[in-house]
């Protein structure tokens, strides 16, 4: 004789629930790491911001349609104007792919963070060094158990 318990039955009403099934967003094709290669071929670092040495990372919301198109990006935290209008032109550039969602209408928000990164500048100077060797004098009397060396100095111009 089999005895069910209450625990029992609610074990199999567990097992026999069907799965959640949520909207999909779209999404990058390639994911993240696509994203990241993209931005870093299309990037083009402004002129007045390599002259004057300006980095950092501008962040820019923008919402994408379940078509994938890119709507109404804004810098949420940003550089300097012409580091947020190169984030800006760059989000545009995007296409996301479509998003199937049974007939469902979706518009995604996202978050992008854009670095702006220069390269480590160059020395500006470069430091010569100079020396020179002068033999020891030959009236010193050498000990037999001391050892041949150089004797160098190094002057700095």
């Amino acid at each position: 004789m089999n005895v069910f318990l209450p625990t029992d039955l609610k074990m199999e009403e567990k097992k026999q629930k069907k799965p959640k099934q949520f909207l999909e967003k779209p999404e990058y094709p390639g994911g993240k790491k696509a994203l990241n290669e993209f931005i870093k071929a299309h990037l083009q670092y402004p002129e007045d911001a390599i002259s004057q040495r300006i980095e950092g990372i501008v962040t820019v919301e923008y919402m994408v349609t379940d078509e994938g198109e890119i709507m109404n990006p804004t810098i949420s935290k940003g550089l300097c104007p012409s580091c947020n209008e190169e984030a800006l032109r760059l989000v545009r550039l995007l296409k996301y792919g479509k998003a199937h969602n049974r007939g469902i209408r979706l518009k995604s928000n996202c978050k992008l963070h854009i670095h702006f990164k220069l390269a480590p500048q160059p020395l500006q100077s470069t430091t010569t060094i100079s020396y020179t060797t002068t033999p020891a004098a030959k009236n010193e009397k050498k000990e037999s158990g001391e050892k041949k060396g150089y004797t160098m100095i190094i002057e700095r111009k």
